[in-house]
């Protein structure tokens, strides 16, 4: 079932100064913090596709056809005046893409509703994704502009000969905290996670071994980890399972710190995005795209037990510190991230008005 949620934002273009469409972002699953930041800064609105019912690896198959039927009945219902497509997985943004190009004819000459594709680096390099990269390169090149959150990904798009725009995450604005989750301990780290398979999880552990002073909270549904990892949880390691909205707001602030880590080198985690929004230092993982983008504020180690756990410390030894960087990181994040900003406006614009498509 789609689940749509309404965005009255729109910041970002009215700072701009360049009016367009507002755009329905479509994501074929039952959360985004990218794509929900996305569609508030342009003032249009989410639409998540996840049928729960049919989740299994069996099963999906199945859940493609049902989201695939449910997304092109709210494009004719809606009849939106742009769409934002998140990929993976590869099949939604084939979905949108005919739609737009059959039936989105509502535009001065017969053009077709704008389409930008919003790819998560995943989908460039994800073991599981590769099969489908033929695929994803027919779905860009009926796009009017492919948004990439990767430098490495942006390169192969240009060899693909893709218009495709290098733009981080905004900053999420999250909902009010409430809970007393991360409230347990005299000092008290929280793990942002998601179980997949990027993570350093048997490394964290270890680290947590090694500061059993710290209380860690470890988010993520428990359910995509295996057995015999949870097996090896230390006794100082509390595991949340998924939290959301309020709740998860309140255990970003409730903790003095976060940790953020991945083994891809190519991932702009949207914990560290998180962070910022949250007024909380994090340690991360020492990968050069990280560095650039996330200069102040953060603590930087290898995936490694030992480097992780000096990496904690680091944090909250200097915890007062770290804070003030904050504040100017993200002042920082926002200058370098508003021209990329205002190209992505500029595309969906000129799609909506143009009689031609843009040129690839």
């Amino acid at each position: 079932m789609a689940t749509p949620i309404a965005s009255p934002g729109g910041a970002w273009a009215e700072v701009s100064g360049i009016s367009g469409p507002r755009p329905l972002v479509i994501v074929w699953f039952n959360h985004s913090r990218r794509s929900a930041t996305l569609a508030s800064e342009l003032g249009g609105h989410v639409s998540f596709h996840y049928m729960v019912r049919l989740k299994g690896r069996w099963r999906t198959p199945l859940r493609y056809l049902a989201q695939a039927w449910d997304t092109w009945h709210l494009l004719e219902r809606e009849r939106p005046e742009a769409v934002i497509v998140q990929a993976p997985p590869v099949f939604a943004p084939l979905v949108v893409a005919a739609w737009c190009r059959l039936r989105g004819r509502d535009g001065p000459g017969g053009t077709s509703t704008p389409l930008a594709v919003d790819c998560h680096t995943g989908m460039f390099f994800d073991r599981k994704w590769r099969w489908a990269l033929p695929l994803l390169r027919l779905a860009t090149r009926w796009a009017d502009i492919t948004i990439v959150a990767s430098e490495a990904a942006l390169e192969l798009l240009r060899r693909w000969r893709i218009r495709g725009l290098f733009l981080v995450d905004g900053l999420p604005t999250l909902p009010t905290p409430s809970g007393t989750i991360g409230t347990m301990g005299a000092t008290r780290v929280a793990i942002v996670n998601s179980f997949d398979a990027d993570e350093p999880l048997e490394e964290v552990f270890g680290a947590a071994r090694l500061l059993p002073w710290v209380t860690f909270y470890m988010s993520g549904d428990t359910r995509n980890a295996s057995a015999q990892l949870l097996s090896q949880r230390p006794t100082n390691l509390i595991l949340t399972g998924f939290v959301s909205d309020g709740d998860y707001s309140g255990l970003l602030r409730n903790v003095h710190g976060l940790v953020v880590l991945t083994k891809d080198p190519n991932v702009l985690n949207c914990g560290a995005y998180e962070a910022l929004a949250a007024d909380q230092p994090a340690v991360l993982s020492d990968w050069p795209q990280l560095r650039r983008y996330f200069t102040r504020g953060f603590v930087y180690t290898a995936n490694t037990p030992e480097a992780i756990a000096a990496g904690v410390r680091r944090m909250l030894d200097g915890r007062d510190g770290l804070v003030a960087e904050i504040a100017a990181m993200r002042a920082e994040l926002i200058a370098k991230r508003q021209p990329n900003f205002a190209r992505l406006l500029g595309a969906l614009a000129r799609a909506s008005v143009a009689p031609e498509r843009i040129t690839k």
